[in-house]
């Protein structure tokens, strides 16, 4: 007779760790952040590019995306992010090359800021750099995985994301030959 309650207990327990899965698959459905950016272009959108304002990671005003009227590389990175620092390295050399025609701008996302700062000193960072608490920025251009690199042309829209390697340097000649 004893085991009775104790497998009740173990029946009401599976069953309320199943109740509480479920309700975070409802809760992920519904507060997933869609895919954004990089959801529309994938489906072959040129979408408007979504408009932030953030704080500049040396701490010298906010950055707003939209004021910057030239064209706009945008990158998503953090200091914890094990392939951000390759990628960080090569938009700082292209930044050299491009910085009279293409705004760099990398969004430092889900960091410390100290830790962000130690970053772009380490790799030399000089184009702009700014600074996002939490991810809310990043989930509407399409979330995790970082980095994420796109590519605005000088309307505001975006025209890629990228995807391998070469996609780098053909954005970049495309922005800077007026072509996007």
């Amino acid at each position: 007779m004893r085991t009775r309650p104790i497998r009740l207990a173990l029946q009401a327990l599976a069953l309320a760790g199943v109740a509480s899965l479920l309700a975070l698959l409802v809760w992920k459905l519904t507060h997933d952040p869609g895919g954004g950016v990089a959801a529309q272009l994938s489906q072959g959108k040129r979408p408007a590019a979504p408009n932030f304002n953030l704080p500049r990671l040396d701490g010298d005003g906010t950055v707003e995306l939209a004021a910057i009227k030239k064209p706009r590389v945008v990158d998503f990175f953090a200091s914890w992010c094990y392939a951000c620092p390759y990628e960080s390295k090569r938009l700082e050399k292209y930044s050299r090359q491009y910085g009279n025609e293409i705004a760099f701008v990398g969004v430092n996302t889900d960091d410390f800021s100290s830790e962000a700062k130690q970053y772009v000193r380490k790799y030399g960072l000089t184009y702009t750099i700014v600074r996002e608490q939490g991810r809310k920025v990043l989930n509407t251009w399409g979330g995790l995985p970082i980095p994420r690199i796109f590519f605005i042309d000088r309307n505001g829209k975006v025209i890629g994301q990228m995807q391998a390697e070469e996609d780098l340097p053909r954005f970049l000649k495309q922005l800077a030959a007026n072509k996007a």
